[in-house]
């Protein structure tokens, strides 16, 4: 007995996947930067990614933890993250991070595209329900961009594969018995 899939389901077994580890790769937890740093009445650890940190592609991940419990704080929290240009102290960035969309434990912001190569000073102030924390700081490096994403010329080019066959297999019309070269019966 033979089998016979669908296009649908073979598109999305290729293409899910696919979207899925992009997905992954875009919002990893990164370099560590601080690790249980207390600030007020808060523990704070913070990760960069990706690494190095690049022009088009800054992300800050923090983790918010009550310091008697260790346990996540992941509501009733506000993190603001600022950037502050250490050759350029004029120019300052502010976020408000929110919740991570891969990992509601943490709390992201993201500098896509606003900052420029060179040394950044990167601040954390949490406040909340427990009261506000002290600034924490830590400096980081951002190097140039890396311009045009590969990543997503190889999905778009294996979608194309993928459909350009749907295609060519929904317009052959032939039974499956001729496409394998053998005699219909009639």
């Amino acid at each position: 007995m033979r089998l016979r899939y669908g296009p649908i389901p073979i598109l999305l077994s290729v293409i899910l996947p696919a979207i899925i580890a992009a997905s992954a790769l875009a919002h990893g937890i990164g370099k560590p930067q601080l690790l249980n740093v207390v600030s007020g009445p808060y523990l704070l650890s913070a990760w960069t990614d990706p690494d190095p940190l690049r022009e088009d592609e800054t992300h800050v991940v923090i983790a918010v933890t009550g310091p008697a419990t260790r346990e996540p704080i992941v509501s009733g929290v506000v993190v603001t993250v600022t950037m502050t240009a250490l050759d350029n102290p004029a120019v300052v960035l502010t976020e408000t991070a929110g919740t991570d969309n891969v990992n509601r434990l943490l709390y992201a912001a993201e500098f896509n595209g606003r900052v420029t190569s060179g040394r950044w000073r990167v601040g954390l102030q949490p406040s909340g329900e427990l009261g506000a924390g002290d600034e924490v700081t830590f400096d980081v490096e951002v190097e140039p961009g890396r311009g045009f994403n590969w990543l997503w010329l190889g999905l778009i080019g294996m979608a194309a594969v993928v459909l350009a066959w749907f295609g060519a297999s929904i317009r052959s019309g032939s039974s499956p018995a001729a496409r394998r070269g053998r005699p219909t019966e009639g």
